[in-house]
């Protein structure tokens, strides 16, 4: 079963498609230039997140991690996003080699010899909530 879909503006002239819910969350990404490529509310019961380049995913990551020692020497029992990261959510690696359309046939691909590495972030969709609340505390909107 779909998941209702809301247009997000990005820029002026660039829009995104994401399912209800995410679209405050995958908008923040877009103003903090931490590009995601796909999102899911529901896929088979976990959010996912998918981050469109490793370096990316790394940002977020670091971004997360400097909040989190700073967060920690005002008060060392706090939660924090880098917590919440580590302890649950699960990461799934894709590598790949990018395609580009075959100018000898149209309907074919070819591979362009450059390689894409996506990090896809999944965790639990009844924690949706927690994960929203850690992320603005990284990444406060505009």
């Amino acid at each position: 079963m779909g998941h209702k879909q809301v247009d997000v503006k990005i820029e002026e002239d660039f829009f995104i498609c994401v399912d209800e819910g995410m679209e405050d969350i995958i908008k923040n990404f877009f103003h903090w230039e931490i590009e995601t490529c796909n999102s899911c509310i529901d896929y088979k019961g976990l959010v996912w997140i998918e981050f469109c380049e490793y370096g990316d995913w790394e940002q977020f990551l670091q971004l997360a991690l400097r909040h989190n020692i700073e967060s920690k020497g005002a008060d060392p029992e706090k939660g924090t996003l880098w917590d919440f990261l580590q302890e649950k959510t699960k990461v799934n690696l894709v590598f790949d080699e990018e395609l580009m359309e075959d100018p000898n046939n149209e309907e074919n691909t070819i591979g362009t010899g450059i390689l894409i590495i996506l990090v896809g972030l999944k965790f639990p969709k009844e924690l949706l909530a927690e994960f929203t609340e850690l992320f603005f505390e990284v990444f406060p909107p505009e």
